[in-house]
């Protein structure tokens, strides 16, 4: 694993270019898009030459298949050697179980690239100061199912456990670096957050991305 982690706008452009990076040598490219909301992800795949298979657990576009992560992939669904997942892992209740699902679903040398929110960014470390709880993790967020707190360190281990050798780690989301400045509060926070981020530099993005390979 790359120990000078790239940065990236958002999760789209991480995934775009992850895609193009590990797009496998075979004929064959069945991309499965788990978390495929509206479909943004479509195109990519299509660019590839891919086979773009779309998996949600609510039906937003016709084209989607139900997959609640805590059942095996559904009958009919064909093994991938690549797997979108973004910003789907801290809505699971059972998230070693739905990676092992995930792994199950992925051919040998597959590829899985994922992001997930970052507990280590400055914004959350700055709320568990401030207010005793995480950012995106507060109780108002329990209406969103966000039910893991998905620490790099667990989430690697969680990994590997399912069979998953980590290639890449990623910096994500840094567009809040340049919001406008419209009070003496907000420029507080700012000040704040560029100075965990120069102590911390995981503290930067408000998610970050992996890359694994499925052994």
């Amino acid at each position: 694993m790359s120990t000078e982690p790239k940065i990236y706008s958002n999760r789209g452009d991480f995934a775009k270019e992850m895609l193009h990076k590990y797009k496998p040598s075979e004929s064959k490219i069945v991309v499965s898009d788990i978390g495929a909301g509206y479909g943004h992800m479509e195109e990519t795949v299509l660019e590839l030459g891919g086979q773009w298979q779309p998996f949600d657990v609510t039906k937003k576009i016709s084209k989607s298949t139900i997959w609640d992560l805590n059942d095996r992939a559904p009958e009919g669904a064909e093994k991938a050697n690549l797997v979108i997942f973004l910003e789907v892992l801290e809505h699971l209740d059972n998230p070693l179980l739905g990676l092992q699902n995930i792994s199950d679903h992925i051919r040998k040398d597959g590829i899985l690239v994922l992001t997930t929110p970052n507990p280590q960014s400055s914004k959350n470390t700055l709320s568990l100061f401030l207010r005793g709880a995480l950012y995106a993790f507060q109780e108002k967020h329990i209406e969103e199912n966000h039910v893991f707190t998905p620490w790099k360190h667990i989430v690697i281990d969680f990994l590997k456990r399912c069979g998953f050798e980590v290639l890449e780690y990623a910096i994500v989301d840094i567009e809040y670096k340049r919001r406008s400045i419209s009070s003496f509060k907000d420029w507080i926070k700012y000040r704040a957050e560029a100075f965990i981020e120069s102590r911390n530099p995981m503290a930067q993005g408000m998610s970050y991305g992996i890359v694994a390979k499925k052994n």
